[in-house]
């Protein structure tokens, strides 16, 4: 199946309600409910430094999406520079979610592998991506990807997170 990254447009409503659908479902707050007119504006108000909200950097969102284009695997964030925030919390340059019924089939690792070709597009480098320490699912995917870890610490909610660069 070849997979690829899409900017989310109007011909991706359907696909994105299944999705939000299925991780609100699964009960994930990475993402919230809203209109997918809603959507499309917040993403394109938050992909600009002229018109992100105070306080953070601005971002490009992409879905990985299956050949047909018609169904939504994941999403993948690529911050286009850090605060401090992000480079001492758990953040970085990319946050990413596969869908509940698309994991364990190599999609994380595909998705950060194209959200790295970006990256590398955007002249990113060396990339920030964390997780937290219990996730060891993204910490193979970081690190199939080339991470390298840097060190690890605890985030205001008491969690440890660890902290990957990647070099492109």
């Amino acid at each position: 199946m070849a997979l690829y990254l899409a900017v989310p447009e109007r011909k991706h409503k359907q696909a994105w309600k299944r999705y939000l659908k299925e991780i609100l479902s699964a009960g994930e707050t990475s993402e919230r409910k809203q209109t997918y007119r809603a959507f499309l504006r917040q993403r394109k108000r938050f992909s600009s430094e002229k018109t992100v909200s105070e306080g953070f950097v601005p971002d490009t969102l992409y879905f990985l999406m299956d050949n047909d284009g018609d169904k939504i695997l994941g999403r993948i964030s690529i911050r286009h520079r850090l605060n401090d925030h992000l480079l001492n919390n758990p953040g970085g340059h990319i946050g990413y979610a596969v869908a509940p019924s698309e994991r364990r089939k190599g999609y994380g690792t595909e998705q950060l592998r194209l959200g790295l070709e970006k990256c590398r597009e955007m002249g990113i480098s060396p990339v920030l991506v964390t997780c937290h320490k219990d996730n060891i699912a993204s910490a193979k995917v970081i690190q199939k990807n080339g991470g390298v870890l840097e060190d690890e610490r605890v985030s205001g909610e008491g969690k440890v997170f660890q902290r990957y660069w990647i070099t492109l």
